[in-house]
């Protein structure tokens, strides 16, 4: 299997994805996100089996069983692109958060096309972790967080001020995470 194939049988079969920025105070940081993308042709549909062939960019050919929930793969044709987006950040803002109760707030959303429509899919997972401060390391530009049960040591964007950061505050990290599939139609329609 190519790289990229098992990047979209990665992303095909995890499905989590998120907003791709973060709101607060800009001093205390933004979202960093690392995002990838592919491009996959239909090479080869049998609706019936459910089963798409895509291939990639350098020619290379993968079969997938799509399931049920995929509700509009009956639009889906030879010479169709399918576009799969990923999206990621983590811990790269801080956020104060006096008084909050510390704890783990978790958030999943999902978007598809309506009936008849080309396939489009998107899923997100936010993470929001409300910890305290036990630990900050300027030069690793690390911050070591204490929440309800653990803690976790997180790297910090450049443009967070780890002046503003002290030992004992309450602050809130976000973790992110998106993917989104998308078919277009082929073949110059």
């Amino acid at each position: 299997m190519s790289k990229s194939f098992a990047f979209a049988l990665a992303l095909l079969s995890s499905m989590f994805l998120s907003p791709a920025t973060l709101a607060g105070d800009p001093s205390m940081g933004k979202a960093a996100v690392i995002t990838a993308a592919g491009n996959y042709k239909v090479t080869a549909i049998d609706h019936k089996k459910r089963e798409v062939t895509l291939q990639d960019e350098e020619g290379n050919s993968e079969t997938f069983v799509i399931g049920e929930e995929a509700r509009n793969l009956d639009q889906v044709e030879v010479g169709d692109i399918v576009t799969v987006k990923a999206a990621s950040g983590i811990a790269v803002a801080l956020y104060p958060a006096p008084g909050a109760a510390l704890g783990v707030v978790e958030r999943t959303g999902v978007s598809r096309s309506e009936k008849g429509q080309k396939p489009h899919g998107a899923i997100y997972h936010h993470v929001e972790l409300t910890g305290r401060v036990e630990k900050v390391d300027p030069k690793k530009r690390e911050v070591t967080i204490r929440g309800k049960e653990a803690s976790v040591t997180v790297p910090v964007a450049e443009e967070v001020d780890l002046g503003k950061v002290k030992v004992g505050d309450t602050v809130r990290i976000d973790i992110l995470d998106m993917v989104s599939i998308t078919v277009n139609a082929g073949n110059g329609k």
